[in-house]
């Protein structure tokens, strides 16, 4: 874990991000940003695109056969780091007003390749080791300290068993892949790490010598995995879930097939559910009401369903009139009890609204979180506590009893974006919250100190 106040703008959050690019994220530029607690919010706002769809699509529109323009996608440094990894490939993207354009090498790498830093970026890390092991020039993937603790070795094996040659140190980055293309046929993983390991290997599997079978074992957040057989389809590929899931005991099936392959297209990216519900966390702590006016209730994002949550927690969740999604938050907060297994990127977003609400509330199945940005149930559990909030701390989430009286103290943010866009609710509510670090939110949103602050949220 990185000490605390650890992980500045320039070594935490835009490592791998070439200089023009870090200038087109113009993250918040100070060592400290302070909520004031203004009364209840009202607030209209638009939530970025994707990082997981923006990650994704680049991938498959740099392996499809053609020219494919992806409109709306995400600027951050996650996604800047895949936009510099796949030029280490040979792919080039395109920059227009709006959109990003690729031509796709037919399932083919052929650029000189060498290092890729992937910076804190876990999708460009798994997503193009798997790209890598499609066939050419050897290929480097290493990135920040953080991302360098990150696991990786599931995949390593799973690339490995379809016939890539893979070397780790010690397990971890920095990671060499030499190959001459993926066999194909029955490969088993283990993805009680990460979901990113299944979704590397399934966005691969169409330029495979031969059809694949994938047995995924652990599985804790399929939804991602959802996101990613979704997007497959629509891009040409043939995919099929074969087996039902019960649970993360028992392998869950997916056939690809080896001769159909992506076809370039063209795709509007949604907006990203996870960082919306930063934004609708802000209405449930100050209360008030907050219009995300590009959300969706529909969205096949894990993180969608963070309203449900919120909804037990004592939020009226509305279509707009005007579009989006409004959440008004009705009376005071409630406590919860909560399996976040499928969507472990909210778990401080909830430790950190249970901590306003009365009674106890406890977050179950997220010990997956403890290998994100940062061991995030630890981290989480260590910044509430210094805020005054009486929490406990399991091998696998947290409890917390709400209702205690809260003081303002610098919330270490230990580089990671999420504890920093969490933490930011409470501050609405308790004065003197501040956030260390506040440019960390560039790996995935680098206009919410902005963006909040404009649509009423007041920042010193």
């Amino acid at each position: 874990m990185d000490s605390p106040g650890s992980g500045s703008l320039e070594a935490g959050c835009v490592m791998g991000v070439e200089p023009a690019a870090r200038a087109r994220l113009r993250p918040f530029r100070g060592d400290v940003v302070e909520i004031t607690p203004a009364g209840q919010v009202e607030l209209s706002l638009m939530a970025p695109a994707s990082k997981s769809m923006t990650n994704r699509l680049l991938v498959m529109a740099a392996l499809a056969r053609g020219d494919s323009t992806l409109f709306g996608p995400l600027v951050s440094s996650d996604t800047e780091a895949m936009v510099s990894g796949l030029a280490k490939l040979g792919v080039i993207v395109q920059r227009e007003a709006g959109s990003w354009r690729l031509s796709g090498g037919s399932g083919g790498i052929s650029g000189p390749a060498g290092v890729i830093d992937a910076g804190l970026s876990g999708t460009t890390l798994r997503f193009l080791a798997a790209v890598a092991s499609l066939g050419g020039p050897t290929v480097v993937i290493d990135g920040s300290e953080p991302l360098r603790r990150r696991p990786i070795a599931g995949l390593a094996n799973a690339l490995e068993a379809l016939g890539a040659s893979v070397a780790l140190e010690n397990g971890r980055l920095p990671m060499k892949i030499t190959s001459a293309g993926i066999d194909g046929g029955r490969v088993e993983i283990d993805a009680q790490a990460s979901s990113q390991f299944a979704s590397a290997i399934l966005l691969v599997a169409p330029y495979a010598k031969r059809d694949v079978s994938l047995f995924l074992h652990g599985l804790g957040s399929p939804g991602y995995v959802d996101l990613t057989v979704d997007a497959m389809q629509r891009w040409g590929a043939s995919v099929e879930v074969r087996s039902e899931r019960h649970g993360t005991q028992e392998p869950w099936e997916i056939f690809v097939s080896s001769r159909e392959h992506y076809a370039a297209r063209s795709e509007i990216i949604e907006y990203d559910a996870s960082a919306a519900a930063h934004l609708f966390a802000l209405g449930m702590a100050a209360g008030g009401r907050v219009r995300v006016t590009n959300a969706s209730t529909t969205s096949l994002q894990p993180d969608a369903r963070i309203l449900d949550v919120m909804g037990e927690m004592g939020a009226d969740v509305s279509i707009a009139p005007a579009g989006g999604v409004m959440l008004e938050r009705l009376g005071p907060l409630r406590s919860v009890d909560v399996d976040l297994s499928a969507m472990p990127d909210q778990v401080s977003t909830v430790a950190v609204l249970a901590s306003l609400a009365e009674g106890e509330s406890r977050i179950s199945n997220v010990a997956v979180s403890r290998g994100h940005e940062t061991d995030r149930l630890s981290a989480t559990a260590r910044e509430l506590s210094r805020l005054g909030a009486d929490i406990s701390e399991l091998a696998d989430g947290l409890v917390i009893r709400g209702g205690k009286a809260l003081h303002g103290c610098r919330v270490n943010t230990y580089g990671d974006h999420r504890m920093a866009m969490a933490f930011a609710a409470l501050g609405t509510v308790v004065p003197g919250v501040q956030i260390a670090d506040p440019g960390c939110v560039a790996k995935t949103y680098p206009q919410f100190w902005d963006d909040i602050a404009k649509a009423g949220v007041a920042l010193r």
